[in-house]
C-alpha cells in the first residue's frame, strides 16, 4: 500500500514539473534576450569638441634689419572647434593669437616692436593609433604690426593668404567628457615668410 502510495506522489510529482519546466524555460529565455538588449544598447558618442590651451614657441628669425635685437621665444594661444565622427578623420576650425617675435633695442630702450598673428583655418585631424593624432589646417591669418615710440604708435595689420600649419599630439581622455592633450605645432605665414614652433598644452570638452 505504502509503495502504491509513493508511486502515485512520483507520477504527480512528475506531471507537475512537465507543466512547470517549459515556463520556467520561457522565463530563462526572456530574461537573457532582456540583459543582451541592455548590453547591446548603443552608447550615444560626443560629436562634437572644443578645444583651447596656451604654450611657448619659437621663432624661425628671417629679418634683414634688427636680426641680432629679435626676442626669439614667446607665447602662443590656440583653439578649435572640431566635428569629430566616428572615423579616424575629423573636420573644424582653428584659430587663436600667436605672439610670433618682438623686438628690442637696448640703445632705445623706449623703441618696442611686435608682431603677432591670428590665424583662421581650416582644419583636419586624423588619428594615429588610439591617442596620437596630427592635424593639418590651411587658411588665412592677420599679422599684427605694433611699433612703440616715445613719439608715437603705429599700429598696422595685413591679411595673409595660403598660411598653413601642422600639428602632431598626444589626448588624454578624462572623465565626464573632458580631455588633455598636449602637441607640437609648426605654423607658417606666407605674407612675409614668418614661421614658429610651438609646444601648446590644451584641455578639451566633447559634447
Amino acid at each position: 500500500m505504502t509503495v502504491k502510495l509513493n508511486l502515485k506522489k512520483l507520477i504527480r510529482l512528475n506531471m507537475l514539473l512537465r507543466k512547470i519546466y517549459p515556463s520556467f524555460i520561457f522565463f530563462f529565455i526572456a530574461f537573457n534576450l532582456q540583459a543582451q538588449t541592455e548590453n547591446t544598447a548603443p552608447v550615444k558618442k560626443d560629436h562634437f569638441a572644443l578645444y583651447a590651451g596656451i604654450g611657448p614657441n619659437i621663432y624661425f628669425n628671417n629679418l634683414v634689419l634688427a636680426k641680432d635685437n629679435v626676442n626669439e621665444f614667446n607665447y602662443s594661444f590656440a583653439g578649435r572647434i572640431m566635428w569629430e565622427p566616428e572615423h579616424l578623420i575629423s573636420l573644424g576650425i582653428e584659430s587663436g593669437y600667436y605672439r610670433l617675435y618682438t623686438v628690442d633695442f637696448p640703445e632705445l630702450p623706449d623703441v618696442k616692436i611686435s608682431n603677432s598673428a591670428i590665424p583662421i583655418q581650416v582644419v583636419i585631424s586624423m588619428k594615429i593609433l588610439k591617442k596620437f593624432y596630427c592635424n593639418f589646417s590651411s587658411g588665412q591669418t592677420i599679422l599684427i604690426n605694433k611699433a612703440h615710440t616715445p613719439n608715437d604708435n603705429v599700429n598696422a595689420s595685413t591679411l595673409s593668404l595660403g598660411d598653413f600649419a601642422g600639428t602632431f599630439g598626444y589626448k588624454y581622455p578624462l572623465k565626464n567628457h573632458f580631455s588633455l592633450q598636449a602637441e607640437v605645432k609648426y605654423f607658417h605665414a606666407s605674407k612675409l615668410n614668418d614661421s614658429n614652433a610651438a609646444l601648446i598644452f590644451l584641455a578639451g570638452y566633447s559634447f
